[in-house]
């Protein structure tokens, strides 16, 4: 019998290979049925959190969240904001604005930036006040003038525009060698307190003129506490302001305090320029230092408790007022205030003594930070509350215009342990352990590892048998 040869090498189809593709078939339709499931299962989750999900979060995280939403389009941008400033150092290092002039024509061009700084913010004052002029010009609404006052005469303000225009674009063009000379007036006053590392401070100094951002500050009402900040734009208008305070309190049952700030701890750091020189030359080492407490355990643990921001707030601010201090006697002694004569501290005695009272804005702010202290541990937060905004009027009617005094006022405030509104035995501690110490070196440098308030206490101990 004769055999086809086309199919000779090969097995005639049988049913065992079609059970066998029957069976893996079989499986791997099981196989996505469950992995279908099971993405039904997760895509279900995912959907019933994303629909709850507010009921997941922790308490915080849900006002956090809330307060988020209340602040919304007025968020500062820290990363975009430090990026290009670092840009700008760097092609300043390259430039070297300042590395031609002598110390004394470096400290004039200081002087002439700081006079015109104070020229722009007087003639944005005076730009602000012209134009609600002219918007009740043209109002129908009664004039706001006093009897006893006659009507303000309206100024040209596209002169007055112009003029501030001018002195923006100098100031603008002479900054970034200001900037230099400052960094280096203060980066030798570091050096020579012994802050340095291959003869420069490290970190360099380095800071940008430049209106800080606003910052947020929230407390709880039955206690003074920062449970919550963030930074906010510094155009942020007054309006928004006061509208975010009153809904973070009406909403949220919290006390909510907005306010500029002179200087950030960024980097480069942030410092207002419309300021006194010897504000500005401490401000600037305030901020440097922490830059550099960042590098230890004072500084990682910034945020940790209430104790450590006042020991860092407070350590700054002691570095700041003595390193700013050196640098304005060292480069501009003319603008030291001369010590009181022993004629002036007498006829000072006398008027305590004998003339009227004098409102001294310290004792009045402690004793105000004290009394709500007692009303708050007594549970009594509405009365407190009504103290608060009491006291407020009488500083303003004292020459201190004070927008809003509330528990998240006290928690800003009271974080600087030198603060009038601080009621911490943290700052007199300090200052007590720096007067101990023979130079700040030596301060900052015992200091800068304390990761507990308790530190601080051996510490003053330590240097109180010495």
């Amino acid at each position: 019998m004769q055999v086809d040869q086309t199919h000779a090498n090969f097995p005639l189809p049988t049913s065992k290979p079609f059970s066998l593709r029957r069976r893996v078939w079989r499986r791997l339709g099981k196989l996505l049925r469950r992995l279908f499931h099971w993405l039904f299962i997760t895509a279900t989750i995912l959907l019933s959190i994303g629909l709850l999900g507010p009921q997941y979060y922790t308490p915080q995280e849900k006002t956090n969240m809330a307060i988020g939403q209340i602040t919304r389009g007025h968020l500062f941008n820290l990363v975009g904001w430090e990026s290009s400033s670092i840009e700008r150092k760097i092609e300043a290092f390259f430039q070297r604005p300042a590395a031609e002039l002598s110390a004394a024509e470096a400290a004039a061009l200081v002087r002439a930036y700081m006079e015109r700084a104070q020229q722009v913010g007087q003639l944005e004052q005076t730009l602000v006040a012209q134009l609600a002029l002219k918007s009740q010009a043209n109002s129908d609404a009664a004039p706001l003038n006093r009897a006893d006052q006659p009507p303000a005469e309206p100024l040209d303000i596209d002169a007055l525009q112009a003029e501030l225009d001018a002195l923006r674009a100098q100031q603008n063009a002479e900054r970034p060698t200001v900037e230099a000379i400052i960094q280096q007036q203060v980066a030798g006053e570091l050096a020579n307190a012994g802050f340095r590392l291959g003869g420069e401070p490290f970190p360099p100094v380095l800071f940008a003129f430049t209106e800080p951002p606003k910052k947020l500050i929230v407390s709880p009402r039955d206690r003074i506490a920062t449970e919550y900040w963030r930074m906010l734009d510094a155009d942020t208008s007054l309006q928004t302001v006061e509208t975010a305070e009153d809904s973070i309190y009406d909403q949220l049952d919290l006390s909510a305090y907005i306010t500029n700030i002179g200087g950030l701890g960024a980097f480069p750091t942030m410092v207002v320029d419309q300021a006194s020189l010897g504000w500005v030359l401490s401000t600037v080492a305030h901020e440097w230092t922490h830059n550099y407490l960042s590098l230890f355990p004072l500084g990682l643990n910034y945020a940790t408790s209430a104790d450590l921001t006042t020991i860092n707030e407070s350590v700054a601010e002691i570095v700041g007022n003595e390193i700013g201090q050196l640098a304005l006697e060292r480069y501009y002694p003319d603008l030291v205030p001369p010590p009181p004569s022993k004629a002036d501290l007498i006829i000072r005695e006398m008027l305590g003594q004998y003339g009227a009272p004098r409102f001294d804005f310290r004792n009045e702010m402690r004793e105000t930070r004290l009394e709500v202290d007692r009303l708050l541990a007594a549970g009594q937060v509405a009365q407190a509350e009504r103290y608060m905004e009491q006291r407020r009027q009488l500083f303003v009617e004292n020459g201190y215009p004070i927008r809003k005094l509330n528990q998240a006022y006290f928690a800003f405030h009271g974080s600087y342990g030198t603060s009038a509104a601080s009621s911490s035995p943290i700052g007199p501690q300090l200052d007590d352990l720096r007067a101990a110490m023979p130079d700040l070196q030596t301060f900052v440098h015992t200091v800068r590892w304390f990761t507990s308030a308790a530190e601080l206490n051996d510490a003053a101990a330590k240097w109180e048998k010495q």
